[in-house]
């Protein structure tokens, strides 16, 4: 597929069958992350691979995560219990789950800039993974940053999860969607 139109057409596609995607697309995949622009070379990017089975420990973190939470809030044990079953779903949202990993740099501003490049790093997972015909979806949310998901990853300081990627077969229609021109968002500055 060629890059402009990839870019072009690449869309979230929140809706994906259950069909395992094959280990050698997931290798393609992670093989374009690391292609990412990342300044002094800091290769900051670490992946967790969530597939078949596996997506069950997620699952589990996620569901811990809940029941914590609904406990600490004091939550009734009905409406905890569904707030649980829904976080544990979540890891099965797509036959594919990988979590994308920030390292903390040095000082603040190369963890800034390790940050940037895992999101461009995300950029071409998902880019891949459309050229494959895949479907994919950057997720984050309240989970991503809460510290018993810092330790389920094993996260050190200032280390920071970037997205969950879930990926799989489209189950839905592409739809176009409708941006600005980017010269509306442009300010030139040529003289």
């Amino acid at each position: 597929m060629e890059v402009n139109h990839a870019i072009a057409t690449r869309r979230s596609l929140g809706r994906v069958t259950q069909d395992p995607v094959p280990r050698e697309m997931v290798e393609e995949i992670l093989a374009s992350a690391v292609h990412a622009p990342n300044h002094k070379i800091t290769e900051p990017w670490r992946f967790h691979v969530f597939a078949g089975k596996g997506r069950g420990e997620l699952a589990r973190a996620r569901a811990e995560l809940a029941r914590r939470e609904a406990e600490a809030e004091g939550e009734e044990e009905d409406m905890a219990a569904g707030r649980i079953s829904r976080e544990r779903k979540k890891a099965f949202r797509a036959p594919l789950v990988i979590a994308v990993i920030s390292a903390a740099g040095r000082e603040e501003v190369e963890s800034l800039e390790n940050y940037a490049a895992c999101c461009a790093a995300v950029q071409n997972m998902q880019l891949t993974a459309h050229s494959l015909g895949l479907g994919s979806i950057w997720r984050t949310g309240p989970v991503a940053y809460h510290e018993y998901m810092r330790e389920f990853f094993g996260l050190e300081e200032g280390d920071r999860v970037v997205a969950y990627l879930y990926v799989g077969y489209p189950d839905m229609d592409e739809r176009p969607r409708c941006r600005k021109p980017a010269l509306e968002s442009t300010i030139w500055h040529e003289e």
